[in-house]
């Protein structure tokens, strides 16, 4: 999982001589890394012109490198040995320029002069009297070390590395900077976040209302109408007739569409039902497949226009009483936001909600055993009630790290045999609405944990939360894994 900390810029600082030695600072940084990095929040990153400079024109060498990537360094580490490095334009080295624009901006510098035993074929007696003179330049300024082993100049130099970096003054700015920021905002009735909670009418996030299922029926009814295929002929040959059969809509499916048209004050056309000479293959329909149609086009599509009005009528039939339980209701949305620069993990939010303001899962809407069947088979209820991510915020169920498996219409019992839905349905309604209702005098005490926010996010709730009389405001407090103190704030709600 992604971690935030605060990254310093480490430059390494030595002539072409120094080798070993490079391989072991990036061997100590990475020791730190590993020890301090997730721990403390702080990970330090070399560079070296041999992997940080680039190709560029325009400018003298040193200064193109200055420009790229050592004015931006935090602090470096310099070492000489045997060469005391190219001068540039005002200094007797790169090294020694480096060094100075470090020191000059009140930067630290790591620096150390090796006493190895130098081969004779390294001995250089111009570049060893610089390296003598530039010591005893720095020698009353207590800022370099020697070593005479590569194994004393790696624990050295981690011991150096570790003090400056890890003072509890920097440590407690680096977790002060680098810490989450978390606050609850409300999400409006455009989906927009906003400072305060906005009291709004519930509605369900289902993909067709009520009025617009009456609209599409009687625009079906319509279109059936003004198709007229005629009657049912006498057919001359017979030679096939022991193999199909003639294809009527059924008695009581016509019964069923008849009365509903009545309802809604819809006129049928006397050919309403008429499907001409269409027939079926005797031999070739099956329950699995359905009925082998033969006949014009616009016989077999007013055969399947007329089913599909029939399947549409009862699945809003099936839908009116959902939608009828949740009408005239109003809900809020909340949502916790981090706008600290640092993840945060185990995010525990609690908040207060007078008791005659917030609808319980005891005070959920009734349904009798069919609607409860029709909820749990046919409607996923984490998106009926659900918050949808969109832009600013993401959904719950992304902030989980065991997220919901996906849902699909549950099998119940064998054909023929309607199950009890009523304990499955209120777990089902327990593990959508996934809060914590504790009752505190007046008050709900309302729970949520959120596994996982990163910096600079919006979760919103898993669900709306309804609201049955007017609510002021809410005080919350948030406390999380990453975060030592405990958030206390207060949301003001927008009727």
């Amino acid at each position: 999982m992604a971690q935030n900390v605060k990254l310093y810029n480490l430059l390494i600082s030595c002539p072409g001589d120094i080798k070993e030695e490079v391989t072991l600072i990036e061997s100590a940084v990475d020791e730190f890394n590993e020890l301090y990095a997730e721990t403390l929040g702080i990970t330090i990153k070399t560079r070296h012109w041999s992997k940080s400079s680039y190709a560029q024109s325009g400018g003298k060498p040193q200064a193109l490198l200055n420009e790229q990537f050592v004015n931006k360094c935090d602090a470096a580490v310099a070492i000489f040995w045997t060469r005391f490095g190219s001068p540039t334009d005002e200094y007797g080295s790169g090294t020694e320029e480096e060094i100075e624009i470090m020191l000059q901006s009140g930067k630290q510098v790591f620096m150390y002069f090796s006493d190895k035993p130098i081969p004779p074929s390294k001995i250089n007696g111009d570049g060893y009297e610089k390296i003598q003179a530039f010591r005893d330049k720095y020698k009353d300024k207590g800022i370099y070390f020697t070593y005479s082993s590569d194994e004393e100049f790696k624990k050295m130099f981690f011991a150096h590395l570790s003090m400056h970096f890890l003072t509890e003054k920097r440590v407690s700015e680096t977790a002060n900077e680098y810490r989450s920021e978390l606050k609850l905002l409300g999400i409006d009735e455009t989906g927009r976040l906003t400072e305060e909670a906005v009291v709004c009418p519930f509605v369900l996030n289902a993909e067709i209302t009520m009025k617009e299922y009456i609209t599409s029926i009687k625009n079906m009814y319509q279109e059936i109408s003004d198709m007229n295929v005629g009657g049912r002929s006498v057919i001359a040959n017979t030679f096939f007739a022991g193999f199909t059969s003639p294809v009527d809509i059924d008695e009581d499916e016509k019964e069923f569409i008849t009365a509903v048209a009545e309802q809604l004050e819809c006129e049928l056309s006397d050919s309403f039902f008429e499907l001409g000479n269409l027939n079926q293959d005797t031999l070739t329909s099956n329950l699995l497949s359905g009925p082998k149609l033969n006949g014009t086009s616009e016989e077999k599509q007013k055969y399947w226009k007329i089913k599909r009005l029939h399947e549409t009528i009862s699945k809003a039939l099936e839908w009116a009483p959902v939608e009828k339980a949740f009408s005239g209701m109003n809900c809020i949305k909340l949502a916790i936001h981090n706008c600290g620069k640092a993840i945060d993990e185990d995010a525990e939010i609690m908040f207060e909600v007078p008791k005659e303001s917030l609808l319980t899962l005891g005070e959920f809407p009734k349904f009798n055993n069919a609607e409860m069947g029709y909820l749990l088979t046919d409607c996923d209820m984490s998106i009926l009630f659900g918050i949808e991510g969109t832009s600013e915020y993401i959904e719950y169920s992304e902030s989980e790290q065991n997220g919901r498996t996906s849902y699909g219409a549950r099998p119940y019992g064998l054909p023929g045999y309607v199950p009890d839905y009523s304990n499955d349905f209120t777990d089902e309604i327990k593990d959508v609405f996934c809060y914590g209702f504790y009752s505190s005098e007046d008050k709900y005490i309302v729970k949520l944990k959120v596994d996982y926010i990163k910096h600079n996010t919006t979760v919103a709730f898993p669900t709306i939360l309804f609201v049955k009389n007017e609510i002021d405001e809410i005080p919350y407090k948030i406390t999380s894994k990453n975060n030592p103190d405990v958030v206390e704030g207060c949301i003001k709600v927008k009727s």
